[in-house]
C-alpha cells in the first residue's frame, strides 16, 4: 500500500541514536491495512519535538526499493513500542486505532 504522506526516513539505527541521545521524541502508530488473517498492521512514525515525521524504515532496501516496516499488534507492535518507543503507554480502540500517550495514531486505509 503507498504512504499518501511524504516522510523523512528512519531505520532502527536510527532510532537508537535518539534514544542514546536522549533526544525528545514521540511514536505513532498508523493502521495501514489488513492481513489475510484479518490482523491489522501499523506504520510506526516517530515525531520530533519540532512537528517533523519521519517513518521507520527497513535497514535494507529491496529490490522494489525502500519499504516502510509493518506491524502486527502482537508481537511486533508490543515489542518493538517497548524496546524503541517514547516510554508511553499503549492503547488501542474498537476501530484498533492505536494511542501512545497523548499521540493518536491515523487510520490510513479510509482517507
Amino acid at each position: 500500500m503507498p504512504i499518501k504522506k511524504s516522510y523523512s526516513l528512519i531505520t532502527i539505527e536510527g532510532v537508537r541514536e535518539l534514544i542514546q541521545s536522549d533526544q525528545d521524541f514521540r511514536c505513532r502508530y498508523d493502521l495501514v491495512g489488513y492481513a489475510k488473517d484479518g490482523r491489522p498492521s501499523y506504520n510506526c512514525v516517530y515525531i520530533a519535538p519540532d512537528g517533523s515525521e519521519a517513518i521507520l524504515i527497513a535497514t535494507r532496501a529491496s529490490v522494489g526499493g525502500v519499504e516502510p516496516r509493518k506491524f502486527n499488534i502482537w508481537s511486533g507492535l508490543f515489542a518493538h513500542h517497548f524496546e524503541f518507543g517514547d516510554g508511553t503507554d499503549l492503547s488501542f480502540n474498537k476501530n484498533y486505532l492505536v494511542r501512545t500517550g497523548d499521540v493518536q495514531g491515523r487510520n490510513e486505509i479510509n482517507k
